[in-house]
C-alpha cells in the first residue's frame, strides 16, 4: 500500500527587489551558510524553506522570475490549508526582510567604488543583498548556542530545539523544518531547555533571552535608536557585546554599527587592507553602510 500523500495548497506570486539585485548571488551565499544547512534546499535556481507563523508551518520557494526582470523573484507558498490574508502577508514580509529585498545598495556602492582595496569585492559580489537569519528567535538562540562551544555541537543543540518545539511540512517528498517561534520558546522552562541541550548555563540563557525578547519585541529592536536597542539587548542575561552586535546586524539588518574586535572580522580586514588598517577611518568612510561593508568583506573570504 502506498503511503498517504497529503495534497498541499499552493499559491504563487512575484516579489520585487530594489535594484541592483542578483538573486543568484543570494543563492550562492545561502548554499554556504552553515547555520541553516539541512533546514532548507538550495539549488542553482531556487531556495525552499519553512517558517512558523502563528503556529502554522508554511514552506516557501523563491526562484528567479521567468519574465526577464532581474529585480523580481517568483515565490510559491505551500501550506496544509490556504493561509488567510494576515498569514500570507506575514510570510511575504518575512521573505522580503530575510532576503533584504528593499535594501538600496546604490549609496553603499558609491562609497565602496572609491575604495581601491574594496572595489574588486564590489565587482565580484555586485547585486548581493544582505541575507539575514530568518527570524529574531533563531538568531538570538544561535548566538547563545555558539557561545564557547564548537559549531557542530551548537548545531546539534539547535536541531534538538527545532525537533521538539518547531514545525515541519513535507513538500514534494522532502521534510522541511521550521525554527520555533519566540512566543513558544518564551514559555519553555530552564529545566526543559536543559533536558534538550544538556547544559545548565546554556539552558538558563535560552530561557532568559527568549522570555525577555518576547517582551521587548522585534519592532522595537528594528526601529529604536541603535544605542537604545543595543542597551536593551545587553541587559539580557546571556547577551554580551558580540551577541548584541550580531543580532542587530545579521538578524535585524541594523547596518549603522560594527563590532570590529571579533577575530574573524579583524583577520578579514587585514587580508584586504593590511595590518596597518585604521578602524576609525573605515567606520567614518562607510558610515551607515559599515554593516554592508562587513557583510561583503566576510562573504568575500
Amino acid at each position: 500500500m502506498q503511503p498517504y500523500q497529503q495534497t498541499l495548497h499552493t499559491e504563487t506570486g512575484i516579489l520585487t527587489a530594489t535594484p541592483p539585485f542578483d538573486f543568484f548571488k543570494s543563492l550562492d551565499f545561502l548554499s554556504m551558510f552553515y547555520p541553516m544547512h539541512g533546514e532548507q534546499e538550495v539549488t542553482a535556481t531556487s531556495l525552499t524553506k519553512a517558517i512558523l507563523i502563528d503556529g502554522r508551518c508554511i514552506a516557501f520557494r523563491v526562484q528567479a522570475a521567468d519574465n526577464g526582470q532581474e529585480s523580481q523573484i517568483r515565490y510559491t507558498l505551500f501550506a496544509e490549508e490556504p493561509p488567510d490574508d494576515k498569514t500570507r502577508q506575514a510570510v511575504l514580509e518575512r521573505i522580503s526582510f530575510f532576503l533584504s529585498l528593499n535594501d538600496d545598495l546604490k549609496p553603499f556602492y558609491a562609497i565602496a567604488q572609491q575604495d581601491a582595496n574594496f572595489a574588486s569585492i564590489i565587482n565580484r559580489l555586485y547585486g548581493l543583498h544582505h541575507i539575514k537569519f530568518l527570524t529574531l528567535c533563531e538568531i538570538a538562540c544561535w548566538s547563545v548556542l555558539t557561545q564557547h562551544r564548537a559549531i557542530a555541537v551548537a548545531r546539534k543543540m539547535k536541531d534538538a530545539l527545532v525537533e521538539h518545539y518547531g514545525g515541519k511540512i513535507t513538500v514534494e517528498g522532502r521534510v522541511y523544518r521550521a525554527f520555533p517561534e519566540l512566543e513558544r520558546l518564551a514559555r519553555v522552562s530552564p529545566e526543559e531547555f536543559e533536558a534538550l541541550v544538556k547544559n545548565q548555563r546554556c539552558a538558563q540563557y535560552l530561557s532568559e533571552v527568549t522570555k525577555t525578547l518576547d517582551v521587548i519585541g522585534e519592532d522595537f529592536l528594528r526601529k529604536a535608536p541603535y544605542d537604545e536597542a543595543e542597551q536593551a539587548l545587553l541587559k539580557i542575561k546571556g547577551i554580551g557585546s558580540w551577541s548584541a552586535a550580531f543580532i542587530l546586524l545579521r538578524g535585524l539588518g541594523r547596518m549603522e554599527r560594527l563590532l570590529f574586535s571579533a577575530k574573524p572580522m579583524r583577520d578579514a580586514i587585514v587580508r584586504v587592507y593590511g595590518p596597518e588598517f585604521q578602524q576609525e577611518v573605515l567606520a567614518h568612510t562607510y558610515g551607515p553602510y559599515i554593516g554592508y561593508w562587513s557583510f561583503y568583506l566576510r562573504t568575500n573570504d
